[in-house]
């Protein structure tokens, strides 16, 4: 027992404090900068998916290189990096939301960046079949295993112990949110697949039309026999007012002599009741969910060190890795800071009822095509 004095001594490299301050503020801030500024979400998303996977890569390196990880701090990176996978996953729910929700004012093409959606999808699951081999090896795993069943895990305020109860429900959650998520990474992978599949063919259909057009035929007026064009542009033969033997030679379009068909009346749905002019209720509900998950978390990776005995202690050393970790964090927060002058919580995109206006194009277009 006497080698177990030291069973929850904290790497401040993994979990530190500035480790760990600098991932709740990093997640907290990438929520808000990608729902507020969209331009600048791949970037920001990009940056914390590598700063998540490199605190996941660092702790297979600790662990497979001198053994020195720990049971107790595998628990602590696993916490931080549960909780920046799902701050990840509702800043790709708000990109994609935005993004599709104004195509035509960024002239880009419709439909989410499936190149940053594919990042988080490989971190995310990397870090749960890890976290999964953690819980299924639980009693064998780390430096000390001798001192594993010392280990109280908490899961949100309630204290169980590692390798009781608290094994079978991190376990259990564990797999059902990967098979959970999976199925979610499947489902885009399918939409992926159709999506491109249609830009594909609409990308075959509109370069066959244009390469061969077709136009209409049309007869010579007051005959009842009608003649086919090899020209272009097909001309009108009238022959009103004039003598049959000299008929004259209109170069007029057959759309001009269409006559114009009005458009169709169209009945607009009532206007709905907003509950607020300025603020986003897509932002409201996003932040709710948000600080449900932070608190989770930072509840139960806070108490995970204080239930632990000189847990607490060794990790609030600072040093280079908790400022440089810190500092990182200042981009993001500028970034957050410059979105919210610009656009503060009102609804970034309004949609907008041209359901009459498209009605009466298509019509326009049916006209010139008869």
């Amino acid at each position: 027992m006497e080698n177990c004095v030291n069973y929850a001594t904290t790497n401040p490299d993994i979990a530190g404090i500035g480790v760990r301050v600098s991932f709740y503020l990093q997640t907290f801030l990438l929520v808000i900068l990608v729902d507020r500024s969209w331009q600048d979400a791949p970037t920001a998303l990009w940056t914390f998916i590598a700063t998540s996977f490199g605190l996941t890569i660092a702790t297979i390196v600790q662990h497979q290189s001198d053994g020195q990880l720990t049971l107790f701090q595998a628990l602590q990176v696993s916490n931080l990096v549960w909780l920046a996978n799902f701050g990840t996953f509702v800043a790709l729910a708000s990109y994609s939301r935005q993004k599709a929700a104004r195509p035509k004012e960024t002239n880009i093409r419709v439909g989410p960046d499936y190149n940053v959606k594919f990042g988080a999808m490989i971190q995310t699951l990397f870090s749960m079949a890890l976290t999964i081999y953690m819980w299924s090896n639980a009693a064998t795993f780390g430096s000390t295993p001798e001192c594993s069943h010392l280990i109280n895990y908490m899961v949100f305020a309630v204290r169980l112990p590692a390798l009781g109860a608290g094994r079978i429900i991190g376990l259990t959650a564990s797999s059902l949110l990967t098979a959970t998520y999976l199925l979610i990474t499947l489902h885009e992978l399918r939409s992926y697949r159709r999506s491109r599949r249609e830009r594909t063919q609409h990308a075959a259909g509109v370069s066959s039309a244009v390469s061969s057009p077709t136009y209409p035929h049309m007869g010579t007026a007051g005959s009842s026999s009608s003649a086919s064009t090899d020209g272009p542009l097909p001309m009108i033969i009238s022959t009103a007012y004039h003598k049959p033997s000299q008929p004259r030679v209109s170069l007029q379009s057959p759309k001009s002599t269409v006559s114009h068909i009005p458009p169709m009346a169209s009945k607009r749905r009532p206007r709905r009741r907003r509950w607020s002019h300025e603020i986003d209720p897509m932002l409201i509900g996003i932040m709710i969910c948000q600080i449900l998950v932070f608190t989770y978390f930072i509840v139960s990776s806070e108490l995970l060190l204080s239930y632990n005995d000189g847990a607490y202690k060794s990790a609030q050393q600072m040093g280079f890795g908790q400022i440089l970790a810190l500092i990182v964090v200042l981009p993001s927060a500028l970034s957050v800071v410059g979105a919210l002058k610009e656009h503060g919580l009102k609804r970034l995109s309004k949609r907008k009822k041209t359901s009459g206006r498209r009605r009466d194009k298509r019509m326009s277009l049916i006209t010139e095509i008869v």
